[in-house]
């Protein structure tokens, strides 16, 4: 994810328009070019340090006109890195052997730092320089050296890179703009048309997955509108409800047909702006179509009720409940034998006031055949699920 400083955008008549690279043609060039030699700078520093690796970066972008670039694309790079260091209390424990190990050296006049290193290096096991067994059941010296200041962020080890293709970096460079943006969300608001019922759920599933507050209405001509309070419409949890906002687009790009609207603070003086996305600027996903994926919980809880359910058919293909203009999708559809059908929600991703909203929508409407699990950790109460037409059932896992 870029941070606000990486952010390379303007302002046009209050719009916020973000400098998207250019992905085909000659126009790419330059841009395929700077990511192939960031690729490379960080191919060539797996197993240093990172601060061998920060020099290598800072080298190449400091009083480069174009380092707000750069380093937005290193910034890619690391973020899917792998660095590994030592806590602090193993990094002491390994100063204080090694420092023990040298002072008896020199005591006995035969001092010289290489046996020292390789003298403790002997006496250590995998786990003491926090080093799983399948890496290797050795400790070298190198394992020592980079240990003894482990602790510090910048004598981490780079143990594993991300090697993308030049375009596959811009591809998602690209992405990150638009995620950038709507970490300053003050509102969102998305049109998804004639989007067919599996994704559909598919991008509901990833809003409610997300903790998002949602309401999602379907309008004339099978149009459907997602409203999304940003993260700066919260006060408390800011940073990591901006994460999740930003989370949710790679979902939507799956999508064939929709339009993206939000308000961004952006600036000094935190102005509100206007931020827009519709397919046409490009954006790749790199999210997975999963289709009807579902969290761990709900697959758990699938398998649990068919070894005990064997008069019922749990199905994931369910219908989509239109309650007074709410969207509501159940996350299954059951069958028993007779031909009696209900749908199940569960409602245990979701922040307390997008549950409270919904529950007002079912009292004033009604489902008949539709059963809420509510997490017990949201604490609505007997009052919050009062006037309900169908049951509602509480659960901790």
């Amino acid at each position: 994810m870029l941070t606000n400083d990486l952010l390379a955008a303007s302002v046009r008549r209050g719009r916020v328009c973000p400098f998207y690279l250019d992905l085909e043609g000659e126009a790419a060039q330059d841009g395929l070019t700077r990511a192939a030699a960031l690729i490379g700078i960080y191919q060539a520093h797996l197993g240093a340090s990172r601060g061998e690796l920060d020099d290598a970066l800072k080298a190449r972008t400091s009083g480069s006109p174009h380092w707000r670039l750069e380093r937005g694309l290193a910034k890619l790079l690391s973020d899917k890195s792998r660095f590994r260091g030592l806590s602090s209390e193993p990094a002491a424990a390994l100063r204080s052997r090694v420092f023990r190990a040298a002072a008896r050296a020199r005591i006995s006049g035969g001092f010289a730092r290489t046996a020292v290193l390789e003298r403790v290096a002997a006496e250590l096991s995998p786990a003491d320089l926090e080093i799983e067994e399948s890496e290797g059941p050795a400790i070298d010296v190198g394992d020592v050296e980079h240990g003894l200041y482990g602790d510090l962020k910048r004598n981490e080890r780079v143990i594993s890179i991300w090697e993308p293709s030049p375009r596959q970096l811009l591809e998602r460079y690209n992405l990150a703009l638009a995620q950038a943006c709507l970490l300053r969300a003050q509102s969102l608001s998305v049109e998804v048309m004639a989007a067919d019922p599996p994704r559909l759920r598919q991008l509901l599933r990833q809003v409610k997955f997300q903790g998002l507050l949602q309401s999602a209405r379907r309008k004339r001509g099978g149009k459907v509108v997602l409203e999304l309070d940003g993260p700066l419409s919260i006060f408390g949890g800011t940073a990591r409800y901006g994460f999740k906002m930003a989370g949710f687009l790679p979902a939507l790009l799956l999508c064939e047909d929709w339009r993206l609207k939000a308000q961004v603070e952006l600036g000094r003086g935190r102005t509100l702006r206007k931020f827009e996305l519709t397919p046409e600027q490009g954006l790749v996903t790199h999210a997975r179509d999963v289709g009807a994926w579902l969290p761990d919980l709900i697959e758990a809880f699938a398998g649990r009720f068919a070894e005990l359910a064997e008069d019922w058919t749990v199905d994931r293909e369910v219908p989509l409940l239109n309650l007074g203009g709410e969207l509501v999708v159940p996350d299954f559809r059951f069958e028993h034998t007779s031909g009696f059908e209900a749908s199940l929600e569960v409602l245990g991703y979701w922040r307390r006031g997008g549950v409270a909203r919904r529950l007002e929508v079912l009292a004033e409407g009604g489902a008949p055949n539709l059963i809420l699990a509510v997490d017990q950790s949201l604490r609505l109460g007997e009052e919050g699920v009062k006037g309900l037409s169908g049951p509602v059932v509480p659960f901790r896992e």
